[in-house]
């Protein structure tokens, strides 16, 4: 049996078992091969040792991360849903497959964490959920830092990056310098303050456009874009577009754009999402063993008992860590106390 280490999800009101599009499609792909698998939702990527997901593993061993790394693993295993194309049809499935990642991904990630409404109002506090108290403090900010980012580095960003800094630096070309010295705390106010300003003009939502332009000519009135049946690229379309069709934000300019203009595949989707159960989720510890678990391996790493160290000093060595060990378990009895009083909270069991 295989294991899908993925993204957990907020989006389980909407039968969406991910927040990130690379794992819907994996999902997606195992459910329509009928693989025998089941779902390990994780809120951090310490599975993967390139901090990749998703990450499939079998028989307890790690065989790849990555969508289209699982993709083909799972191919030579013999689950294709490719296996009817010729190598022309396999050649426009994988250009297609670029284009979507290159281009939906981008204007996912826009419309969830650079515009402010979204982010504020729907987008951060269902991740705040999800992660649970204390990674609800910092995690969601992060995949906001990390998302404006990767659109800087691809030219793409929000209008707070045009304010009115841009005339009061014009004479001397040192915007950037500028800006490093007004605080975070100023700019997140100021953009709050435009939080309902309308930003579907914005470029990124016409090459989204474009991308979805393309999809939409190629499915035409098929079922699937290769005929009678799924393929590789029918389950990646549908883990991107699925988290742009079914979750609700309050300013939805990417769902519009897909529903009014291309209901082939809204009906896609559609059809995909009928196709598809709830997967099976494996067996997970108790957050009490999985935060021991961290702890002991935390000190662990700080105090290694290596063979080089004189006999005469391991019961010492092995003293302490032992105490070190009942110092964290005593410490997460604690949390497990404040917790059980409701001074905080922790994400309810799926």
């Amino acid at each position: 049996m295989f294991l899908l280490y993925s993204w957990d999800s907020p989006f389980q009101d909407k039968e969406l078992y991910s927040f990130d599009p690379a794992c819907v499609s994996v999902q997606t792909y195992l459910q329509l091969c009928s693989v025998d698998w089941k779902l390990c939702p994780v809120s951090s990527t310490s599975i993967s040792p390139n901090s990749c997901l998703p990450a499939i593993t079998y028989k307890n061993t790690l065989v790849e991360s990555g969508l289209w790394s699982i993709v083909q693993f799972l191919k030579k295993e013999g689950y294709d849903l490719d296996a009817e194309l010729d190598k022309e049809q396999q050649s426009q499935s994988a250009a297609y497959f670029s284009l979507v990642q290159d281009s939906l991904v981008d204007s996912l990630l826009f419309s969830w964490y650079l515009v402010s409404e979204n982010f504020a109002d729907a987008i951060r506090p269902r991740l705040a959920k999800m992660f649970g108290f204390p990674l609800s403090l910092f995690i969601p900010t992060q995949l906001k830092d990390h998302a404006e980012e990767r659109l800087r580095l691809r030219g793409i960003t929000s209008e707070i990056e045009n304010i009115d800094d841009k005339q009061e630096t014009q004479s001397n070309g040192n915007l950037q310098m500028l800006k490093n010295k007004i605080p975070r705390i100023y700019l997140l106010a100021k953009e709050g303050f435009k939080r309902h300003a309308d930003k579907s003009s914005h470029p990124v939502y016409k090459q989204a456009a474009k991308c979805l332009d393309l999809l939409s000519r190629k499915l035409e009135n098929k079922h699937y874009f290769f005929g009678d049946a799924p393929t590789m690229l029918d389950a990646v379309v549908y883990g991107y577009l699925s988290l742009i069709i079914y979750p609700d934000l309050p300013q939805n300019t990417l769902k519009d754009i897909v529903t009014k203009s291309y209901p082939n595949l809204v009906a896609l989707c559609d059809r995909i999402k009928e196709r598809i159960d709830r997967p099976t989720v494996a067996e997970e510890q108790s957050w009490s063993s999985n935060a021991y678990s961290i702890a002991r391996q935390f000190f662990a790493s700080y105090m290694p008992l290596t063979k080089t160290r004189q006999e005469s000093d391991e019961p010492n060595n092995l003293r302490l860590a032992e105490n070190t060990r009942s110092i964290a378990c005593a410490m997460f009895v604690f949390l497990g106390y404040i917790v059980y009083n409701d001074v905080f909270s922790l994400p309810k069991p799926k």
